[in-house]
Protein backbone atom coordinates (compact mmCIF):
# COMPACT_ATOMS: atom_id res chain seq x y z
CA UNK A 1 0.00 0.00 0.00
CA UNK A 2 1.35 3.64 -0.54
CA UNK A 3 1.85 5.50 2.10
CA UNK A 4 0.58 8.55 0.36
CA UNK A 5 2.03 11.58 -1.57
CA UNK A 6 3.58 14.54 0.00
CA UNK A 7 2.44 18.03 -1.21
CA UNK A 8 -1.49 17.11 -0.06
CA UNK A 9 -2.54 20.32 1.58
CA UNK A 10 -3.30 17.93 4.69
CA UNK A 11 -2.46 19.74 8.06
CA UNK A 12 0.56 17.83 8.52
CA UNK A 13 2.95 16.23 6.10
CA UNK A 14 6.21 13.91 6.21
CA UNK A 15 8.18 13.56 3.46
CA UNK A 16 11.13 11.03 3.04
CA UNK A 17 11.97 11.38 7.09
CA UNK A 18 15.15 10.32 7.66
CA UNK A 19 16.25 10.51 11.46
CA UNK A 20 17.45 9.19 14.44
CA UNK A 21 19.52 9.45 17.52
CA UNK A 22 23.83 10.26 17.64
CA UNK A 23 24.48 8.85 14.84
CA UNK A 24 22.26 6.18 14.36
CA UNK A 25 19.38 6.48 11.59
CA UNK A 26 16.53 4.92 13.60
CA UNK A 27 13.97 5.95 10.68
CA UNK A 28 14.52 5.75 7.03
CA UNK A 29 13.03 7.58 4.10
CA UNK A 30 9.27 7.55 6.10
CA UNK A 31 6.34 9.51 4.17
CA UNK A 32 3.02 10.09 5.45
CA UNK A 33 0.31 12.57 5.33
CA UNK A 34 -2.56 13.46 7.94
CA UNK A 35 -5.69 14.96 6.62
CA UNK A 36 -7.96 17.51 7.93
CA UNK A 37 -10.28 15.63 10.39
CA UNK A 38 -9.14 12.24 10.73
CA UNK A 39 -7.40 9.83 12.98
CA UNK A 40 -4.37 8.22 12.26
CA UNK A 41 -3.04 5.89 13.62
CA UNK A 42 0.88 4.49 13.89
CA UNK A 43 1.22 1.34 14.73
CA UNK A 44 4.23 -1.20 14.82
CA UNK A 45 6.58 -3.40 17.51
CA UNK A 46 9.19 -1.54 19.69
CA UNK A 47 12.18 0.13 17.74
CA UNK A 48 10.28 0.12 14.95
CA UNK A 49 10.72 4.04 15.04
CA UNK A 50 7.30 5.17 15.74
CA UNK A 51 7.98 7.59 18.35
CA UNK A 52 11.09 9.04 16.50
CA UNK A 53 8.85 9.55 13.43
CA UNK A 54 6.27 12.16 15.62
CA UNK A 55 8.95 13.69 17.74
CA UNK A 56 10.78 14.71 14.25
CA UNK A 57 7.35 16.01 13.01
CA UNK A 58 6.75 17.73 16.63
CA UNK A 59 10.38 19.66 16.22
CA UNK A 60 11.72 17.56 19.19
CA UNK A 61 14.42 15.69 16.91
CA UNK A 62 16.42 16.91 13.76
CA UNK A 63 15.46 16.29 10.42
CA UNK A 64 18.54 14.62 8.56
CA UNK A 65 16.85 14.30 5.30
CA UNK A 66 13.61 14.87 4.08
CA UNK A 67 10.73 17.55 4.79
CA UNK A 68 7.87 18.21 7.19
CA UNK A 69 4.93 20.43 6.09
CA UNK A 70 2.34 22.27 8.57
CA UNK A 71 -0.49 23.46 7.11
CA UNK A 72 1.65 23.80 3.67
CA UNK A 73 4.29 25.74 5.19
CA UNK A 74 7.81 23.42 5.61
CA UNK A 75 9.05 23.61 9.02
CA UNK A 76 11.78 21.11 8.71
CA UNK A 77 14.41 23.65 10.21
CA UNK A 78 11.76 25.53 12.52
CA UNK A 79 12.03 25.19 16.36
CA UNK A 80 9.35 22.96 17.76
CA UNK A 81 7.66 26.12 19.49
CA UNK A 82 7.06 28.01 16.91
CA UNK A 83 5.21 25.20 15.29
CA UNK A 84 3.07 25.36 17.76
CA UNK A 85 2.14 28.72 16.26
CA UNK A 86 1.16 26.75 13.16
CA UNK A 87 -1.58 24.80 14.98
CA UNK A 88 0.51 22.02 15.93
CA UNK A 89 0.03 20.25 19.51
CA UNK A 90 2.20 17.05 21.14
CA UNK A 91 1.18 15.44 23.71
CA UNK A 92 4.17 13.35 24.82
CA UNK A 93 4.00 10.02 26.35
CA UNK A 94 3.93 8.82 30.03
CA UNK A 95 1.41 11.72 31.42
CA UNK A 96 3.52 14.19 31.57
CA UNK A 97 1.82 16.50 34.30
CA UNK A 98 3.50 18.97 36.72
CA UNK A 99 2.08 17.53 40.24
CA UNK A 100 2.74 20.25 42.09
CA UNK A 101 0.32 22.17 40.59
CA UNK A 102 -3.91 22.49 40.37
CA UNK A 103 -5.51 21.28 37.37
CA UNK A 104 -6.48 24.70 35.90
CA UNK A 105 -2.49 25.89 36.64
CA UNK A 106 -1.52 23.28 34.28
CA UNK A 107 -4.17 23.85 31.49
CA UNK A 108 -2.62 27.58 31.89
CA UNK A 109 0.59 26.52 31.48
CA UNK A 110 -0.43 25.10 28.39
CA UNK A 111 -1.95 28.69 27.18
CA UNK A 112 1.48 30.53 27.50
CA UNK A 113 1.30 31.63 23.85
CA UNK A 114 -2.00 33.12 23.79
CA UNK A 115 -0.18 35.96 25.39
CA UNK A 116 -1.96 36.24 28.50
CA UNK A 117 -5.50 36.96 27.17
CA UNK A 118 -7.65 36.63 30.30
CA UNK A 119 -10.53 36.16 29.07
CA UNK A 120 -9.27 33.76 26.26
CA UNK A 121 -7.75 31.95 28.32
CA UNK A 122 -11.15 30.89 30.40
CA UNK A 123 -13.41 30.43 27.38
CA UNK A 124 -10.68 27.63 26.30
CA UNK A 125 -10.82 26.43 29.77
CA UNK A 126 -14.24 26.48 29.46
CA UNK A 127 -14.59 24.51 26.57
CA UNK A 128 -12.10 21.84 27.82
CA UNK A 129 -14.05 21.34 30.70
CA UNK A 130 -17.23 20.73 28.28
CA UNK A 131 -15.07 18.03 26.63
CA UNK A 132 -13.95 16.63 29.92
CA UNK A 133 -16.17 17.20 32.74
CA UNK A 134 -14.33 15.53 34.98
CA UNK A 135 -11.85 18.08 34.67
CA UNK A 136 -14.22 21.01 36.19
CA UNK A 137 -14.66 18.86 38.95
CA UNK A 138 -10.82 19.33 39.43
CA UNK A 139 -9.49 22.77 38.83
CA UNK A 140 -8.45 23.37 42.49
CA UNK A 141 -6.48 19.88 43.05
CA UNK A 142 -3.23 19.00 42.88
CA UNK A 143 -2.83 17.53 39.52
CA UNK A 144 -0.38 14.74 41.12
CA UNK A 145 -3.31 13.39 42.98
CA UNK A 146 -5.70 12.61 39.98
CA UNK A 147 -5.51 9.12 38.15
CA UNK A 148 -3.66 7.96 35.57
CA UNK A 149 -6.54 8.42 33.29
CA UNK A 150 -7.57 11.71 34.73
CA UNK A 151 -4.03 13.03 34.48
CA UNK A 152 -4.07 11.62 30.75
CA UNK A 153 -7.20 13.72 29.98
CA UNK A 154 -5.36 16.85 31.27
CA UNK A 155 -2.24 16.03 29.76
CA UNK A 156 -4.45 16.08 26.60
CA UNK A 157 -6.94 19.32 27.22
CA UNK A 158 -3.06 21.08 27.98
CA UNK A 159 -1.75 20.63 24.56
CA UNK A 160 -5.59 21.61 23.10
CA UNK A 161 -5.98 25.04 24.97
CA UNK A 162 -4.22 26.69 21.98
CA UNK A 163 -7.54 25.48 19.79
CA UNK A 164 -4.52 23.62 17.26
CA UNK A 165 -5.74 22.33 14.00
CA UNK A 166 -3.69 19.04 14.65
CA UNK A 167 -2.98 17.16 17.63
CA UNK A 168 0.01 14.38 17.88
CA UNK A 169 -0.37 11.83 20.97
CA UNK A 170 2.94 9.15 21.82
CA UNK A 171 1.22 6.46 23.61
CA UNK A 172 -2.36 7.61 25.04
CA UNK A 173 -3.11 4.85 26.59
CA UNK A 174 -0.15 3.92 28.04
CA UNK A 175 0.19 2.38 31.83
CA UNK A 176 -4.03 2.94 32.03
CA UNK A 177 -6.74 0.18 33.02
CA UNK A 178 -8.47 -0.92 29.71
CA UNK A 179 -11.34 1.22 30.92
CA UNK A 180 -9.70 4.56 31.00
CA UNK A 181 -8.06 3.65 27.87
CA UNK A 182 -11.87 3.80 26.38
CA UNK A 183 -12.75 6.62 27.57
CA UNK A 184 -9.19 8.30 25.85
CA UNK A 185 -10.22 6.43 22.63
CA UNK A 186 -13.87 8.35 22.85
CA UNK A 187 -12.57 11.70 23.11
CA UNK A 188 -9.61 11.17 20.83
CA UNK A 189 -12.76 10.11 18.49
CA UNK A 190 -15.00 12.93 19.60
CA UNK A 191 -11.94 15.81 19.18
CA UNK A 192 -11.74 13.93 15.64
CA UNK A 193 -15.37 14.56 14.98
CA UNK A 194 -15.17 18.14 15.33
CA UNK A 195 -12.30 18.57 12.44
CA UNK A 196 -9.22 18.47 14.48
CA UNK A 197 -6.07 16.20 13.32
CA UNK A 198 -5.33 13.59 15.38
CA UNK A 199 -2.08 11.37 15.16
CA UNK A 200 -1.05 8.55 17.71
CA UNK A 201 1.56 6.20 17.94
CA UNK A 202 0.04 3.30 20.02
CA UNK A 203 0.96 0.08 21.20
CA UNK A 204 -2.61 -1.60 21.74
CA UNK A 205 -2.76 -1.55 17.99
CA UNK A 206 -5.55 -3.34 17.02
CA UNK A 207 -7.62 -1.19 19.47
CA UNK A 208 -5.77 1.82 17.96
CA UNK A 209 -6.68 0.83 14.12
CA UNK A 210 -10.75 0.13 15.44
CA UNK A 211 -11.24 3.64 16.42
CA UNK A 212 -8.90 5.05 13.22
CA UNK A 213 -9.82 6.45 10.15
CA UNK A 214 -6.34 5.93 8.73
CA UNK A 215 -2.84 3.61 9.82
CA UNK A 216 0.57 2.93 8.94
CA UNK A 217 2.33 0.24 9.89
CA UNK A 218 6.01 0.68 10.85
CA UNK A 219 8.90 -2.16 10.69
CA UNK A 220 12.45 -1.52 10.70
CA UNK A 221 12.36 1.86 10.70
CA UNK A 222 10.35 2.09 7.72
CA UNK A 223 6.36 2.10 6.46
CA UNK A 224 5.73 -1.42 5.70
CA UNK A 225 1.81 -0.78 5.16
CA UNK A 226 -0.40 2.33 5.05
CA UNK A 227 -3.98 2.96 4.13
CA UNK A 228 -7.14 2.93 5.94
CA UNK A 229 -7.36 1.53 9.49
CA UNK A 230 -10.40 -1.11 8.89
CA UNK A 231 -8.22 -2.53 5.88
CA UNK A 232 -5.37 -2.96 8.03
CA UNK A 233 -7.02 -4.88 11.13
CA UNK A 234 -8.29 -7.25 8.60
CA UNK A 235 -4.95 -7.92 7.13
CA UNK A 236 -3.10 -10.70 7.58
CA UNK A 237 0.11 -10.14 7.79
CA UNK A 238 -0.56 -6.93 10.06
CA UNK A 239 -2.00 -9.45 11.96
CA UNK A 240 1.11 -11.43 12.27
CA UNK A 241 2.56 -8.57 13.25
CA UNK A 242 1.09 -7.46 15.96
CA UNK A 243 1.50 -11.56 17.35
CA UNK A 244 5.52 -10.60 17.05
CA UNK A 245 5.62 -12.93 14.01
CA UNK A 246 7.39 -10.83 10.70
CA UNK A 247 6.42 -12.16 7.85
CA UNK A 248 8.44 -12.44 4.64
CA UNK A 249 6.03 -10.06 2.67
CA UNK A 250 6.17 -7.61 5.87
CA UNK A 251 10.22 -7.23 5.58
CA UNK A 252 10.27 -7.31 1.61
CA UNK A 253 7.69 -4.47 1.87
CA UNK A 254 10.09 -2.73 4.69
CA UNK A 255 13.15 -2.49 2.33
CA UNK A 256 11.53 -1.57 -0.25
CA UNK A 257 9.11 1.35 0.87
CA UNK A 258 9.88 4.74 -0.63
Amino acid sequence: MSAGPAGTGAPLEIEGLTTGYGDVAVVREVTMAFPTGRMSAIIGSNGAGKSTVIKAAAGLLPVWSGRVRVGGADVTREAAHLRLGRGMAYVPQGRIVIPEMSVRDNLELGAHILGGDRARIDRAIERLVALFPILGQRLRQQAGTMSGGEQQMLAIARALITDPTTIILDEPSLGLSPKLVDVVFEKLTEISAAGLTVVMVEQKASRALAVAHRGYVMHGGRVAYAGEAAALLANENVKRLFLGEVPEELERAAETAA
